[in-house]
């Protein structure tokens, strides 16, 4: 017996074959599947947030003070200053004056079994660094805090 189909026979084979509808049992399970997942949209529908008044100001701040600072950096020189005025323009901007490390606060997290089997005594120290920058060019003072918190491992040894 020949096994074998040729090309138009199977086309014609294929051309009789209709999709089944589904079933009406299924039909339902999606539909109610379907209003299930459907149903969280209407009731927790956020509303769109705004941003808060004073972020606004504070954009609007920073752009003003931006655009001052670059005027500024584009102002020439007055001619009457000379020498104090070439001297002033080659030295460095801005220096530090002044740096002070101070301990907010320090916690024991005790004695832990370290990687080489010895014992590590566990220390957190949080601190803040405040630094004091000054502009010779036009006197203005800057002062910046900086906040640190390190983690500190200190070889802890017994004595017999």
């Amino acid at each position: 017996m020949n096994n074998e189909l040729n090309e138009q026979e199977l086309e014609n084979l294929l051309r009789g074959l209709a999709p089944a509808a589904p079933s009406p049992a299924l039909r339902q399970r999606v539909d109610e599947e379907l209003k299930l997942d459907m149903s969280w949209l209407s009731t927790s529908r956020r509303k769109p947030q705004r941003a808060p008044r004073w972020l606004t100001s504070a954009g609007w701040a920073a752009m003003g003070a931006a655009a001052a600072i670059g005027v500024m950096s584009y102002l020439p020189l007055q001619s009457g200053q000379g020498a104090t005025a070439y001297a002033l323009a080659s030295a460095p901007a801005v220096r530090p004056t002044a740096t002070l490390r101070e301990w907010d606060d320090s916690s024991d997290r005790g004695i832990h079994e370290g990687r080489s089997r010895m014992s590590e005594k566990h220390a957190l120290v949080i601190s803040r660094e405040l630094g004091t920058w000054v502009d010779p060019r036009y006197s203005a003072q800057t002062t910046m805090v900086i906040p640190s918190q390190q983690q500190l491992l200190l070889p802890a040894s017994y004595i017999k």
